[in-house]
């Protein structure tokens, strides 16, 4: 699988898509039978986009890619979080939950005020904010 200069590899679900006019391709198939056929494919529409995304790749690296891509587009930030560490928004809360086996940095503006824990988060800590 191939995206934006980088590879992946897929294995479970494989779709080949035949893109109308005015619909990007974003992915194509690298091997097997699908080689060279388009596996996503983007389209803009209104004030935004429609994505669809016809494959499975094997550790989802394609999938985050494409998401990323997606919201960098729509002018939106994102952040690249460690995996096992969670950043929710929750009745007014911003909750970091650290599941690493590491210490990790929280995205915590430097106006917000910390409610419980640090701005560097622990192994199997917890940091609570509000902005």
């Amino acid at each position: 699988m191939k995206a934006g200069g980088q590879t992946h590899d897929w294995f479970t679900w494989g779709e080949v898509l035949e893109p109308r006019a005015g619909t990007t391709a974003l992915a194509t198939y690298a091997d097997q039978y699908y080689a060279g056929s388009i596996a996503a494919i983007t389209r803009r529409l209104g004030k935004g986009s429609v994505t669809y995304v016809g494959v499975d790749s094997l550790t989802g690296s394609l999938e985050a890619q494409l998401v990323r891509d997606v919201f960098a587009r729509a002018g939106v930030a994102t952040e690249n979080l460690a995996e096992g560490f969670i950043v929710d928004w929750r009745d007014g809360l911003w909750v970091a939950t650290n599941s690493t086996e590491k210490t990790q940095p929280a995205p915590i503006p430097a106006q917000a005020k910390i409610l419980l824990g640090t701005r560097e988060v622990p192994t199997a800590g917890v940091t609570v904010w509000r902005e």
